[in-house]
């Protein structure tokens, strides 16, 4: 079964070289879902003249806005353009769930106020724990990134591993793993939230793309994502 991963949004929160906001896209025989979910990532989506409605998922790491600032747009997109029938999951960490309906209704008040026309679930996770999500096993381990009682992830979804915003890799994250998408944002210097190109040089993986890049990582010519990349496994 071949796995196509594509970095639908490569830039750190400050669009850093005119990239997009974080979004992994995952298409496998299994279908379609997303790793987060900023400001532009419909906007990608439709650059890549991909369907929304495929998504039968979208997996949020954590609840910075640009990881999932692109939510209400792609509600107000099921709704109003495309009509949307299909169920779509969205996973997190504990609080998405009125998260993301504060997000749509700050957006969009009165379509917050009317039903979805079609079934929207919400899976709420703590690190450690494993789901059964769209066909997938999604696994969430602790990422550090938040200020408790903030919750932050790094998921690993079948054999592909995402490192979200982390100020290091969480253990057994990576193990077997084809594929690690990894934030980079900066080139080096210690950082208690961020990943820095100086902690994943020396990773032994088969394959790594890395996205959440700062302009200092690019101008530096580490080989990173530019927006609409992407891998096959």
């Amino acid at each position: 079964m071949t796995t196509r991963v594509t970095a639908l949004g490569s830039a750190d929160a400050f669009f850093s070289a005119g990239r997009g906001h974080t979004c992994w896209l995952i298409e496998d025989d299994s279908g379609a879902c997303a790793v987060d979910f900023g400001a532009t990532a419909l906007q990608s989506l439709k650059k890549l003249k991909f369907d929304p409605d495929r998504l039968q998922a979208v997996h949020f790491t954590h609840l910075h806005g640009d990881h999932i600032g692109g939510w209400p747009f792609l509600l107000v997109d099921a709704v109003y353009r495309s009509h949307r029938t299909t169920p779509l999951v969205a996973s997190g960490p504990p609080g998405t769930r009125d998260r993301l309906h504060a997000l749509w209704a700050a957006c969009y008040r009165r379509a917050a106020e009317t039903p979805l026309p079609f079934p929207l679930e919400v899976r709420e996770m703590q690190p450690g724990e494993s789901a059964a999500i769209a066909g997938r096993e999604v696994r969430a381990f602790a990422a550090l990134h938040m200020t408790p009682p903030d919750v932050a992830l790094s998921l690993r979804i079948d054999d592909v591993a995402f490192t979200g915003d982390t100020g290091e890799i969480p253990a057994g994250l990576c193990a077997g793993a084809r594929l690690l998408c990894a934030e980079c944002t900066y080139l080096s210097g210690d950082s208690d939230r961020h990943l820095s190109w100086e902690k994943l040089r020396d990773l032994k993986l088969p394959r790594v793309m890395l996205g959440h890049a700062g302009t200092d990582v690019r101008e530096a010519g580490v080989k990173v994502c530019e927006d609409l990349d992407f891998v096959e496994l």
